[in-house]
Formats: C-alpha cells, structure tokens, sequence
C-alpha cells in the first residue's frame, strides 16, 4: 500500500520543497561562506562553529575574490517577544512567552538558492521571586531558544528544506 502511494504521488509531479540530496541547501562547487546578517555575534560565532566541514570554510564576506565558489549565507533575527500569557486573580502575570525567530537565506552568483522560511522557537518564564530571579530565569531561556534555533538552522541548511 506504501509502495503505491509513493509511486503515485511521485507520478503525478508531487515532491518535497528543498533539494533534499546529499549537499543540502549549499551547492556542491561552493568552497567558501560568508555569514552576514543581524544576528548578534555570540550566535554567528555558534553558526560558524557549527558549519564548519572539510568542504567549505567560513570566510569574511570582504575576503572573497571567486563569486563562482563563494555563496553568502544572511542571517535575519527579528526581535524577540517577551509576553504576558498567564494572569493571576489580581491581573499580575504570572508567566511569560518568549519568542526567538530568525530565517536564513543563501545568495550564490547573486541569486537567492535557498531561503529556509521562519524559525521559530518558544519557552516559558514564570514569574516566582524577585526581579533577579526573573532575569535569571529570563537570561537561561534565551539561552536554550539559542540553542534550539541554532540546531533547527543547521538542520535546514545540511537537509536543504
């Protein structure tokens, strides 16, 4: 039953979006990347570190000199979103949402090859002691939405999707 609904769906045209084969998103003949974007560089540094392979190496955007083997990756990071979403009986917020976004497009010969949509990622912070205690908790989350941003990132560029 699973091998016709393959065969059919794939005889009618239907596909996955992405390139989905072993490269990724970044073409096979590309040697060099350069990161650029709004991202804060704490987390461009992680990105780096991440990409890092014995295919390409990340270099400065300025360093480039073969537009034919470099593509330029832009890093989007909207503004974070910290809100109330829980109330107690008195109206004071007892819980907030925290919202970390970003997209990522790659430029290649200067055409967009690639975009990876939003990425979003989400976390509570609830609200028990003092303000230290809230910019603790506050600082620790931002720090995990970082990290599962920047793995949902990565994965998009290696799966191409």
């Amino acid at each position: 039953m699973t091998l016709l609904l393959v065969l059919s769906l794939g005889g009618c045209g239907y596909h996955l979006v992405g390139h989905g084969d072993e490269d990724g998103a970044i073409p096979s003949d590309v040697k060099a990347i350069s990161l650029v974007g709004n991202a804060e560089s704490r987390l461009l540094s992680q990105l780096r570190q991440r990409l890092q392979s014995d295919r390409y190496a990340i270099i400065d955007a300025k360093e480039s000199e073969d537009e034919a083997t470099h593509a330029m990756l832009h890093i989007n990071i909207s503004p974070l979103t910290f809100t109330p979403s829980a109330y107690d009986v008195a109206g004071i917020a007892t819980q907030y949402v925290m919202v970390f976004t970003g997209s990522l497009m790659l430029v290649h010969e200067g055409k967009t090859i690639w975009q990876s949509g939003a990425i979003s990622r989400r976390g509570d912070v609830f609200v028990a002691g003092g303000p230290t205690s809230i910019e603790a908790s506050r600082e620790r989350l931002l720090k995990d939405l970082h990290k599962q941003w920047l793995s949902d990132a990565v994965g998009r560029i290696r799966s191409g999707f």
